[in-house]
């Protein structure tokens, strides 16, 4: 075949092939656009171009026609710019780029400027034939490529939103505790070696343990990290966030594991996105954008204690380098005058020290509080009494409304009420239909503007009378309700605490919402289930009302 020069190219034959070309993880690809094909297309090619000889091959699997930073690709651009390569062959424009703008970039401008040849063996395109029209053809066909590729990321978009608003898992790798379902990888299965891990560690972290204290003992017994443990057992990392997973145990991934909503069965995505399909950089959304899909998998804690868990992350409880546990009541106590919190201050007196709980307002200003000194040794006594007197009243209205709740026909009847809310529901719907129709009224000249305002204030406070009713009605249905149940969670777990003569941290994270030192001699405690015994010992009184 006569060629168009005697000029002797350097051929770079690029190929590439990206998921959505094919599904390249999956190994579904299609035979036409596979690396093979492309191959053996542009080698059939060449065979009649003599003067061309291959430098070398480029080949990126799995990259996307969008992102120019593709490995092969600069490979191939480096040798470029060396001067070994001076002819770039590929089976179409397509797989040279889907970007319009820098597909453009790279056959317009850049190649020409470094005076390498540019062929697309299927698109008919050779930057050394000056054939009428190849100027307006290759743009075109670029913009058709990008256009494509636009297409593609918004489906692939919508199809991914789709799987987070039905709970399915689509992460990379499942989160240390859970492994992907073999039989459906878009669902998390319980891996019982880490899930006991898991469970270990919300326990020492309700038990006292600094987040520091458990990664030292967690390496101390020779527990392997995530990402170590996942190597082990043959699951191969590939992630932008393995940068962050320590081959050791340490306080940051402690400190993930105990925020994770994974751990109740609960699945959070969709933290993240990208602004398009061209830009890759990250943008992170607003914790009120993400999709929170609950009972999605097993659960490897239970919702109370995980809550109970961030309600102590959230607190100042920081520990010296050499105390591994917090004290019982750390993050807990608050000055009553100027709510800030208090802390310890150890006084040497003579061969004894003595302890005692500050104000870190009047600390750091005198001028802003006083001290509210409290001795932590008197304080940690007061508050135990103050609790048992608490458990003991709690253990005290559950069996009340046990025994209410058994007796059949004396309790006050929740269907009654639900009927009688019913009820004024439809007073109220009924009442609001005929304020509507005042206004018609008016405008129809049977009602003065008079009458009509005068009627008008009269359904209105009708109206408020009703809907004040139904919440009257309301309360006092979910106060039966709660006393009904009486033996939920809390009051179980508190049963385990009866006669309790030490104040650990575990019942003090569990009990104790906040306490205030009003001064030397006063505390004012406030409890996480206040409400809950105030409904029950409503309920209580309720049915010795009607009783009587």
């Amino acid at each position: 075949m006569e060629t168009l020069n005697s000029k002797t190219y350097h051929a770079a034959v690029y190929l590439r092939l990206s998921r959505e070309d094919g599904d390249v993880a999956e190994g579904s690809r299609a035979l036409s656009n596979s690396i093979s094909n492309q191959k053996e297309l542009v080698m059939d090619y060449l065979r009649s171009h003599a003067e061309i000889q291959v430098y070398s091959v480029y080949t990126d699997d799995g990259w996307s026609g969008v992102d120019f930073q593709r490995p092969e690709f600069q490979r191939m651009l480096s040798d470029i710019r060396e001067g070994s390569v001076d002819c770039v062959v590929v089976k179409d424009l397509s797989r040279f780029g889907r970007n319009y703008i820098e597909s453009g970039r790279y056959i317009e401008k850049i190649f020409p400027m470094l005076g390498v040849r540019f062929i697309a063996v299927n698109d008919g395109y050779d930057s050394l034939d000056g054939q009428y029209g190849n100027d307006m053809v290759i743009p075109f066909k670029n913009l058709i490529n990008d256009a494509y590729c636009r297409d593609i990321s918004v489906k692939i978009r919508s199809h991914m939103e789709v799987k987070r608003k039905n709970g399915e898992y689509i992460g990379a790798f499942a989160a240390y505790g859970y492994l992907k379902d073999p039989e459906d990888k878009n669902h998390l299965v319980v891996d019982g070696y880490a899930a006991d891990v898991v469970r270990d560690i919300f326990a020492m972290k309700l038990a006292g343990c600094s987040l520091k204290a458990i990664a030292d003992r967690l390496n101390r017994d020779g527990i392997l990290s995530p990402l170590q443990y996942k190597k082990s057992i043959g699951i191969r990392l590939e992630s932008s966030f393995q940068k962050d997973m320590e081959p050791k145990w340490s306080y940051n991934a402690v400190l993930r594991i105990l925020k994770n909503e994974v751990y109740v069965g609960t699945v959070v995505q969709g933290k993240c996105t990208t602004p398009n399909y061209k830009v890759k950089k990250r943008v992170y959304k607003d914790e009120s954008e993400w999709v929170r899909v609950g009972d999605a998998h097993e659960a490897i804690v239970g919702r109370s204690e995980f809550e109970l868990v961030q309600s102590l992350l959230a607190r100042d409880t920081r520990v010296s380098p050499k105390k591994g546990k917090v004290f019982p009541l750390a993050g807990m106590v608050f000055c009553g005058g100027c709510g800030e919190p208090m802390v310890r201050k150890t006084v040497p007196s003579g061969d004894k020290r003595y302890v005692y709980y500050v104000c870190s307002g009047h600390k750091n200003d005198r001028a802003s509080c006083s001290s509210h000194s409290f001795s932590a040794k008197k304080l940690e006594e007061s508050v135990l009494a103050l609790v048992q007197t608490f458990i003991g009243k709690v253990l005290m209205l559950s069996e009340a409304a046990d025994i209410v709740s058994r007796a059949s026909g004396m309790a006050p009847d929740v269907g009654k009420i639900e009927s009688r809310i019913a009820k004024l529901r439809e007073e109220a719907e009924d009442c609001g239909r005929r304020r509507k129709n005042l206004y018609e009224d008016f405008k129809d000249g049977i009602l003065t503007k008079e009458e009509y305002a005068m009627l008008r204030e009269q359904y209105q406070e009708q109206a408020d009378g009703i809907q004040a009713a139904i919440a009257s009605l309301e309360k006092e249905r979910d106060s039966i309700q709660t006393g009904q149940t009486a033996g939920q969670e809390w009051v179980d777990a508190l049963k385990g605490y009866k006669g309790v003569e030490t104040l650990d941290r575990r019942l003090a994270a569990f009990l104790i919402d906040r306490i205030e030192v009003m001064d030397s001699d006063t505390l004012q405690v406030s409890y996480r289930f206040e409400k809950e015994a105030a409904e029950m010992e409503r309920f209580v009184m309720m049915y010795r009302k009607e009783a009587v």
